[in-house]
């Protein structure tokens, strides 16, 4: 096997791993945790995990573009081989026509025409001949070029297929830094948690689901208040019904399998079947209504058609923050259903409960 192909045979590294419960809520800023320093408070602690998991959704985004990266450079790199492959029997072809000109020339005697004339004993009869061996000059200034060419392509090819597996080794060292850097914050949010008396946990767990109750009530009073303002339409106008068209069947499906996986937890790198990253549900999701997705959030903006806030409906995706690091699933009356955040689980909460930074339309 040629050396070009023993080195890209290595497969890239397909990464997959868990990530530690996490729970979040709200405070200000933290020293850190197991020197001389005084113990954080429990406001701090929340913080700093806080900001642990918004590091891990961005470190999680710039994995997945990345690994998108990384598959259009594999591609590439299996395209530049298919070329190497094919450049190589064009060559043996060339080399092939070579020989067979030069067997034709030992077969003549491979003396000079002039002297093979003046000793010949038929002069008019070699010249007939020799128009013959011009024929085969002719074709060898041809095969020469030939297997020039065809060498120069030859080449050419492998210096794309060195050129991908470069960008594929720097790709690859990306990927490791970004998995490091998602892995050492998980542990240090771990660290924390593991750290704070079994009270303090109790605390921070009632303040989540406080915090998660808030959320529920505030996304039934945005319902509400859709459905007064739906009545009141009603009145003024027969034609008139939710705020939020009913989906279509592509969207249907989308929403109905979103929907099917609440509860389940939310894990860095995961697309299912049990556990999600933002990503990997709307990937999954829209996957159900034959619509193909990138990995990335960042580029899933790039599918279908972009829509404003206020032209949203259900199916639609919805990103968030900048750079993008977060999308979920639009299900109408103002509420969202996304993959949440480390600790968390698959949930409805409102639309705009995160900086808004656009929507798209797949399919």
């Amino acid at each position: 096997m040629p050396e070009h192909q023993r080195r890209s045979r290595r497969s890239p590294r397909l990464l997959a791993f868990c990530t530690a419960a996490v729970t979040v809520a709200a405070g200000v800023s933290l020293h850190q945790v197991g020197h001389a320093d005084p113990s954080p408070t429990l406001e701090e602690v929340q913080q700093r995990v806080d900001e642990l998991n918004s590091d891990v959704g961005k470190a999680t985004e710039r994995y997945h573009l990345a690994g998108e990266k990384l598959d259009e450079v594999q591609r590439r790199l299996e395209r530049a081989e298919n070329a190497i492959s094919k450049q190589e029997e064009k060559v043996a072809a060339a080399l092939a026509g070579m020989a067979g000109y030069a067997a034709a020339t030992y077969q003549t005697g491979g003396i000079d025409p002039t002297i093979r004339t003046l000793l010949a004993d038929d002069p008019v009869g070699y010249l007939a001949h020799a128009s013959v061996l011009d024929a085969y000059a002719s074709q060898q200034a041809q095969q020469v070029e030939s297997v020039a060419h065809e060498t120069r392509q030859l080449e050419q090819a492998k210096l794309l297929a060195d050129e991908e597996l470069a960008r594929r080794a720097a790709i690859e060292e990306e990927l490791e830094a970004e998995r490091k850097t998602i892995e050492k914050s998980l542990a240090e949010a771990e660290e924390l948690l593991n750290e704070l008396e079994e009270e303090e946990r109790e605390r921070l767990e009632e303040e989540r689901r406080r915090q998660a109750e808030r959320e529920r009530e505030q996304a039934a009073e945005d319902t509400s208040r859709n459905d007064d303002r739906d009545d009141s339409d009603d009145d003024t106008n027969d034609d008139t019904g939710t705020d939020d068209p009913p989906p279509n069947g592509n969207a249907a499906a989308v929403v109905q399998f979103a929907m099917a996986q609440r509860g389940e937890p939310y894990q860095w790198g995961g697309s299912g079947p049990n556990s999600w990253d933002c990503s990997g549900l709307t990937m999954m999701a829209w996957r159900q209504a034959g619509v193909s997705l990138p990995r990335s959030s960042g580029s899933q903006i790039g599918v279908g058609t972009r829509v404003s806030r206020s032209q949203l409906q259900p199916g639609d995706l919805v990103f968030y923050y900048s750079p993008i690091s977060h999308v979920a699933i639009y299900i109408g009356n103002g509420q969202i259903v996304h993959a949440t955040k480390p600790g968390d689980v698959v949930k409805v909460s409102p639309v705009d409960q995160m900086p808004f930074a656009g929507a798209s339309r797949p399919g």
